[in-house]
């Protein structure tokens, strides 16, 4: 699994945004703080206001800043802004209906595998990846434990 080049200049659009807090930042401030092509930085921000992560206003003194704190964007709804839904497979797409799935005997587990991962994605937020203590600490939750399971014989 790989986000896009434009989902990733989405999260960099935002951390740009995040900086300057409630400043409107037109396009081109936007372009030349983030070294994107105008013309990308466009697409991304049409996204970005399209999806509700951005508050758009026009004019003169318009611009562009975060509709929320960072700490209230999800990575989930960030990558869906520019991927679409995530669904891991065919199986996890509740509204495609794969050609083997009645023959399938994984077909069930992957909705709930597809759960784990956008949960995950969910509890990541825009904060969160901007802010390396919190991702070392969210991923030492995920390392496993040096504690082990003791057997013991039952006779």
């Amino acid at each position: 699994m790989k986000i896009s080049k434009l989902t990733d200049y989405g999260i960099l659009v935002l951390n740009q945004l995040a900086r300057t807090g409630v400043t409107l930042q037109s396009t081109e401030e936007i372009a030349a703080a983030t070294a994107l092509p105008l013309p990308t930085a466009r697409k991304v921000m049409r996204t970005l206001v399209d999806s509700g992560l951005v508050l758009a206003k026009r004019g003169s003194r318009g611009g562009y800043r975060l509709s929320r704190s960072p700490a209230r964007i999800p990575l989930l709804s960030i990558v869906e802004a520019f991927e679409g839904k995530v669904n891991l497979t065919e199986c996890s797409d509740e509204t495609v209906r794969c050609d083997i799935q009645d023959q399938c005997s994984l077909a069930g587990n992957w909705g709930g595998i597809n759960f784990v991962v956008k949960t995950v994605l969910a509890g990541i937020s825009l904060n969160d990846i901007r802010n390396p203590q919190s991702l070392s600490k969210m991923m030492a939750s995920f390392q496993p434990s040096n504690e082990q399971i003791q057997l013991v014989s039952i006779d």
